[in-house]
């Protein structure tokens, strides 16, 4: 097999170490542009030089990378919201500021509010640019914002969230990383309807696919079969219940219900298939022109979300590699596509939908074909199954360090999901995309509604039980990053390896298995956190005492299993946990250097001997807190989610006034002792 053109990769190497420095090193962009075109004119110049005189490539190297570090970091500084003088982040006060902002994009709803991205166009007077989070609280009277509508409110422009408990997803970074740095939380009765409309193709995209939502919701479909179409056919996730999703993930099958580069790839071999007839060579870039217009329409019936721009522009450039002919022009269209991409929108790279894509991608053009020759296959059905088995596994391989170092979790029975889910993910999508068209046309007859639903609740069934096997489902796993590099370049040089016996590649495969082994004993040995902390949870208490991989867990509430509350949760899927005990509340603890005072409901705080460093309140007591200050002057005062917030405030305000130290887990999260 040809090997992947190298200039391309440290070209794409190049531009990812400039978007990754950029926030870390601070370069002004001058000093970018300088060496950035020191650099193409020395490229310029060791090429006359290699037209007389051949010497080294390193030259050549060096001078690709840096000038790609340079045009990553400007890519990165260009595209930077933050750097406009006119971004929102600029005008922000404390106060209440009249706003105009469009709806941009649905997100999945709450429990208690709609979620929108939503671009900002003025606060008050002043002209501004960016995007925010819009918390819409349900209100069953009022209608629902429609995509390119505008509105004005008077609200206050709030911070993004932080994580309340050590070791919990960072939404507020997540957003960020979508260059969204603020939100709005605001009612439906606090919206006054702009005259302003947004014109453009995302808001035709949406409303197409909202006119084909609602002649499906026509039909007889059940409610679960609908979810599964609205996620699948036009990748809107809103309606997919808290059980099926959990199935779903349980069965490693998530990405089937974010329309992305799977569904994007099986619509291109079914387009393929379809345009098999147009097999003359000089027909070729017209059967490629079909596929790619097909893909892209495609793409906006389902919205043109970013998964599925990102994978129409990848499977566009495969497609564009196909036709220029060989395996290799076939891989290089896939990395300019991400190249193209990343120049585009370089925080496209913090996307793990990006991430596992490409690597998915990649590793089945590279391995697959190498593992389908294993085997040969006797029969067509035989073919077809031994097909999906490579191509399934060789995306696995892929995706599996990724995969666990993000979500903790592999799904023992991918193999199986695959091989079944698979051929029903094929008929579903072809079929389905054929009922979306007939249903914008005409009425959908009961007899295609009852085939093409009971295919749907058959793939539903068949996820659910998968998930019920919870023996096959490996949870609270934990790699380091150092791990997961260890993990890739370990699988690069074991797959090299068998692919072909050198005496070269059997000693990098030891020093794989050498690297890979010391990398996961220092992961093993290295883990020294300590730390006490004193969790923030609505209407409860939780304590934590972590100790060399020994987790000791305080919960005031005896009947809740903290199995599965998210907070622990989050602890064992950060690090690893070889000791977990669960205690009921204590009413003091010693540790190394400090000493920690609990009181609860009951208010008792005379304790003798005591010389506590700390003082947690929780559930409410009721306590003179100047007598217990008078008492223990030099603790600092900590309160909790499972007090009353009019009661923290109290506390808050006469330490304020006796000038001690205090804390609420309501405002600031969690506490932590180190």
């Amino acid at each position: 097999m040809k090997t992947i053109n190298r200039s391309i990769i440290f070209i794409l190497l190049g531009t990812l170490a400039g978007i990754f420095l950029y926030g870390t090193i601070n370069w002004s962009v001058f000093v970018i542009i300088a060496v950035g075109t020191l650099s193409f004119c020395a490229l310029i110049i060791l090429h006359l030089f290699a037209k007389k005189k051949s010497f080294s490539e390193l030259p050549f190297i060096i001078g690709i990378c840096i000038l790609f570090i340079c045009i990553g970091y400007f890519t990165r500084y260009r595209t930077d919201v933050l750097q406009h003088k006119n971004h929102y982040s600029h005008f922000k006060k404390e106060s209440s500021q009249t706003v105009l902002f469009s709806i941009e994009k649905e997100l999945k709803p709450s429990q208690y509010q709609y979620k929108y991205i939503a671009k900002l166009h003025r606060i008050d007077t002043q002209a501004v640019s960016g995007t925010i989070l819009l918390n819409l609280s349900k209100d069953s009277l009022a209608a629902i914002p429609k995509i390119g509508q505008w509105y004005h409110s008077r609200t206050t422009l709030e911070d993004l969230p932080v994580p309340k408990n050590p070791y919990q997803f960072d939404y507020g970074k997540y957003l960020k990383k979508q260059q969204i740095y603020g939100q709005l939380f605001i009612t439906s009765n606090e919206m006054l309807l702009s005259n302003h409309t947004t014109e453009s193709i995302w808001v035709w995209s949406s409303r197409f696919r909202e006119s084909i939502k609602n002649k499906l919701h026509k039909a007889s479909f059940t409610q679960s079969q609908l979810a599964v179409m609205d996620a699948l056919l036009l990748g809107q996730r809103q309606g997919i219940a808290s059980e099926m999703n959990a199935d779903y993930a349980a069965a490693g099958m998530m990405h089937i219900l974010a329309v992305s580069g799977l569904h994007v790839g099986i619509v291109l071999l079914i387009l393929r298939f379809l345009t098999r007839f147009i097999n003359w060579h000089s027909l070729r870039w017209t059967r490629s022109i079909i596929i790619i217009a097909l893909i892209w329409g495609f793409a906006f019936i389902t919205g043109l979300s970013p998964s599925v721009l990102r994978a129409a522009t990848m499977f566009s450039f495969l497609e564009i590699g196909k036709s220029l002919g060989g395996d290799r022009n076939t891989k290089d269209g896939v990395l300019i596509s991400a190249l193209v991409l990343l120049l585009y929108d370089p925080m496209l790279i913090y996307q793990v939908g990006f991430q596992l894509s490409y690597l998915a991608v990649l590793m089945i053009l590279w391995s697959q074909p190498w593992m389908y020759s294993l085997y040969k296959p006797r029969f067509y059905l035989d073919k077809i199954v031994w097909s999906i088995i490579t191509v399934t596994t060789a995306a696995q391989l892929g995706v599996t360090p990724l995969s666990i170092f993000y979500f903790h979790q592999f799904p023992g029975l991918f193999l199986v999901s695959n091989i079944v889910i698979l051929p029903f993910l094929t008929i579903i999508l072809s079929v389905g995309i054929g009922i979306a068209f007939m249903a914008v046309i005409w009425k959908v007859p009961d007899s295609v509604v009852y085939i093409y639903g009971s295919i749907i609740d058959a793939m539903n069934n068949f996820i659910h039980w998968i998930a019920s096997k919870e023996i096959f489902v490996l949870k609270n796993l934990t790699i380091s990053v150092l791990l997961l590099f260890a993990s890739y370049i370990s699988m690069i040089i074991f797959i090299r390896f068998f692919k072909k016996y050198t005496s070269n590649r059997l000693y990098l495969a030891i020093g794989a298995i050498l690297i890979f082994t010391t990398t996961l004993v220092y992961d093993r040995f290295n883990d020294d956190s300590y730390h006490f902390a004193i969790l923030h949870q609505n209407k409860n208490s939780i304590l934590i005492h972590l100790e060399k991989g020994h987790l000791q867990i305080y919960s005031s509430d005896t009947i809740t299993e903290s199995t599965y509350d998210y907070q622990i949760q989050a602890y064992r899927n950060a690090i690893t946990i070889e000791k977990e005990n669960i205690e009921g509340m204590g009413n003091y603890f010693r540790l190394k250097r400090n000493e920690i005072l609990v009181i609860d409901s009951l208010g008792i705080y005379n304790i003798q001997n005591a010389s506590p460093n700390y003082i947690v309140l929780t559930q409410s007591p009721k306590i003179n807190l100047n007598r217990l200050i008078s008492r223990y002057p030099t603790a600092t005062i900590i309160a909790d989610g499972s007090n009353y917030k009019s009661y923290v405030k109290r506390w808050e305000n006469t330490c304020i006034k006796q000038k001690i130290p205090f804390h609420s887990t309501y405002e600031k999260g969690a506490f932590i002792i180190e």
